[in-house]
């Protein structure tokens, strides 16, 4: 145990308005996890946002459920925003004692997800420090340590801020902070070389989430996917198959989410042979698809494949049914095709209520009016409606134009990021405007 290299992996609190777990897992974490498992170290890990002692409020068979919370005082460039601020997960003491059971890691690396959730990792670090003192270096990684470097080298207090897309460089890093040699490296070139990432740390949820890829072939103007990941590469089928088999059993649950960017893309040889597999060998499962799939790559094959695999829960990226907005924001789906894929889901036997479809709202240049034009559409294509306001993500092809069309000094303090907060700075989105198509949309959602 001496010579091994000992690391703490955490995965940090929220801080924001609203969270709900959607199926989130910290996969790239997870990832990680295995990777240097298989390298020799000694893994531990803290989940911040689930609890040892309290499960989280509301749980749903799906397996999402709502997070703990605790109401805390506002960012004091957020005061006028007329809404609690939170920071979810679990409380401080238990964090502390957890922390304190760990025996001398040599080094811990933090995961981070939006960039406006910044403090609770800050808040993290800082009693990371406290508990550990400062001889035990932190890196910090995950998506703000990615599109904010800067901001996170000035703000997080972590030794180091991770940016890299080669993993080979992370382990040399290790080695090179704790002094400490791994027994291998193992082979990480390729995404489907990685082993199955550690779901089995992640406890205490009735799910676990998969990535059958990374990237995505696609440049959406308001989507970061080709900046965090910036080769498209997929797994194999027998390697996906596996993670199915092996984590329904080791967690003893049937819920399992794709988060891919891009599910769809050549589903002749992806995703429908792994479907047509679990038809045949693992009847009973329920899978997810919360990230917005391509409604324009739905075919009448895959709509009925999904129904007989058992995926309930459907949500497509629709975003707008403005063609003018359509084109300039990727063109993911257009109208013919939305209301084609509705059809073939419809018929392979899904109800409305399954076919949630994202609208976006907020966009630089958008007005209320296609936002509600876009909800009839949906509902009136036989889909139901979800909005999702814009967040302005740096590097972005939008992201210019989304900083001079605001207000808020997004491009210098990442809490306006928010989608919750840039939304308030859209001359053509009042807050009554918004609760109204929020309300319109939530409406149209209930059974007719």
């Amino acid at each position: 145990m001496k010579n091994r290299i000992s690391i703490l992996l955490i995965n940090p609190w929220i801080t924001d308005f609203a969270a709900y777990n959607f199926w989130a897992e910290p996969l790239g974490l997870l990832y990680i996890a295995s990777i240097l498992r298989e390298a020799g170290a000694h893994i531990n890990y803290i989940n911040c946002l689930c609890s040892s002692y309290n499960k989280n409020p509301k749980p749903k068979d799906t397996g999402c459920s709502k997070y703990i919370r605790r109401i805390i005082n506002k960012p004091e460039c957020l005061s006028f925003v007329r809404r609690n601020y939170a920071i979810y997960g679990i409380k401080e003491d238990e964090f502390i004692n957890n922390l304190y059971k760990i025996d001398h890691p040599d080094i811990v690396l933090v995961t981070s997800f939006m960039t406006y959730w910044y403090p609770g990792i800050c808040k993290l670090i800082k009693l990371v420090r406290e508990g550990l003192g400062k001889r035990v270096p932190v890196i910090l990684g995950g998506i703000y340590s990615k599109l904010c470097s800067s901001h996170a080298k000035i703000h997080s207090n972590a030794d180091f801020i991770y940016t890299e897309d080669d993993l080979v460089y992370l382990l040399k890093l290790i080695e090179r902070t704790s002094g400490k040699q791994f027994k291998s490296y193992p082979q990480v070139n390729r995404f489907s070389d990685f082993p199955l990432p550690s779901h089995e740390l992640h406890r205490g949820v009735n799910f676990f989430s998969i990535l059958t890829r990374r990237g995505c072939p696609y440049s959406c103007n308001y989507c970061a996917s080709g900046i965090l990941s910036p080769t498209f590469s997929s797994r194999t089928k027998d390697s996906i198959i596996s993670e199915i088999s092996k984590y329904t059993k080791t967690l003893k649950t049937k819920n399992v989410a794709f988060y891919d960017d891009a599910l769809l893309v050549d589903s002749d040889h992806h995703i429908i042979p792994v479907l047509e597999e679990i038809i045949k060998k693992y009847p009973g499962l329920s899978f997810h698809l919360p990230n917005g799939i391509h409604g324009g790559l739905i075919t009448k094959r895959i709509a009925k494949t999904f129904f007989s695999a058992g995926i309930h829960t459907i949500r497509i990226g629709f975003e707008t049914a403005d063609e003018e907005l359509q084109k300039k924001t990727g063109k993911k789906t257009t109208n013919s095709e939305y209301i084609q894929a509705v059809n073939f889901l419809r018929e392979a036997g899904y109800q409305r209520k399954n076919i949630g479809t994202y609208i976006m709202a907020g966009l630089p240049g958008q007005t209320a009016h296609d936002v509600e034009a876009s909800i009839d559409f949906v509902f009136q294509a036989g889909g139901s409606p979800y909005l999702s306001y814009f967040s302005p993500i740096p590097g972005t092809k939008i992201w210019r134009e989304a900083v001079r069309c605001t207000p808020f000094p997004v491009d210098r303090e990442p809490l306006f990021q928010n989608n919750t907060i840039f939304i308030l700075g859209n001359k053509n989105f009042s807050e009554n405007t918004i609760q109204y198509l929020k309300n319109k949309a939530a409406e149209l959602r209930k059974p007719h």
